[in-house]
């Protein structure tokens, strides 16, 4: 049992052995869910939250969850997002470990305001390179990406994606004279895209298609839109080597970065030092006033 929640066949491998290191267990998930509780919630809590689930471990069948299911855990909170079936969110360490439980792997909630479906309260730009380009790529990118949000007055926090990209994240105002529409964060962050990308044609596009993307990092603004989700930072991912989205400080972002360093291997020891984002929330702004600046009304 692991945070008051019975985990059934703890034992059943959800990664499989790599570079020498044992695989890892449901139960292992389970910890780890446990132990990193307190820097997820806040990023996770109350929001919907679709699921990447690996009931047979990473190298079997995986699906995507959004709707509460027949059987969901009692510890999981249903939230109306005005469809038929409600969506799943964890609220609690309970919730996040019958996530784990049930081989959920992988965390995208929306960016919106806790138990506020209609509200965002956050922007989320991924960098995504095209095949060959190198991480130092990105990391430029993400430079260039931060100089321009804090150029309008933003205050962009960073993360891996836990694959070969970046996220670039700012908190955004949600309250009552604040809040904006979910049409107006997308817009503004599509205008922001494709600032960067008019600076600099040769490295960035924002054209969805892969034929577009040739030699180029596709900044992607369309996790903006009600019901887009981005990976939550600490999230693990379904990947070989049990990577974790990892919130980054910006000193961090600077040549060697390497992003298959952050996973459920090594997380006990990041665990233990300092949060890069534990002023996240702090740095929100209200966007209102900055919409204008990219001719978003």
């Amino acid at each position: 049992m692991v945070a008051g929640v019975t985990i059934s066949s703890p034992d059943k491998p959800l990664w499989p052995a790599h570079d020498g290191e044992a695989a890892i267990t449901k139960a292992d998930l389970a910890r780890y869910m446990e132990m990193a509780a307190e820097r997820i919630l806040p990023h996770v809590a109350d929001r919907p939250t679709s699921i990447i689930r690996a009931p047979d471990g990473i190298e079997g069948e995986t699906f995507f969850q959004r709707h509460a299911m027949r059987g969901s855990s009692p510890r999981l909170k249903l939230i109306d997002v005005k469809q038929r079936t409600p969506y799943l969110a964890a609220s609690d360490v309970g919730g996040l470990v019958a996530i784990a439980q049930s081989g959920g792997i992988e965390l995208h909630p929306w960016g919106c305001k806790p138990g506020d479906p209609e509200t965002p309260e956050q922007l989320t730009f991924d960098l995504d390179p095209d095949e060959g380009l190198d991480f130092e790529d990105v990391i430029a990118a993400a430079k260039d990406m931060k100089a321009t949000l804090e150029a309008l007055g933003l205050n962009p926090f960073v993360k891996t994606t836990g694959g070969k990209g970046l996220h670039v994240v700012t908190p955004i105002k949600a309250d009552g004279r604040s809040r904006v529409e979910w049409d107006q964060a997308k817009a503004f962050a599509k205008a922001v895209c494709e600032q960067v990308r008019d600076a600099a044609p040769d490295r960035y596009t924002t054209t969805l298609s892969k034929k577009a993307r040739g030699g180029k990092i596709f900044l992607d603004y369309l996790r903006n839109g009600r019901m887009a989700t981005a990976a939550a930072p600490w999230s693990a991912r379904a990947r070989p080597g049990a990577t974790i989205a990892f919130p980054l400080s910006w000193g961090q972002v600077r040549k060697g970065l390497d992003p298959k360093a952050y996973t459920l291997r090594t997380a006990p020891a990041l665990l233990k030092k300092p949060d890069p984002w534990k002023d996240f929330r702090k740095g929100e702004v209200s966007l209102r006033p900055i919409l204008k600046k990219v001719g978003v009304g």
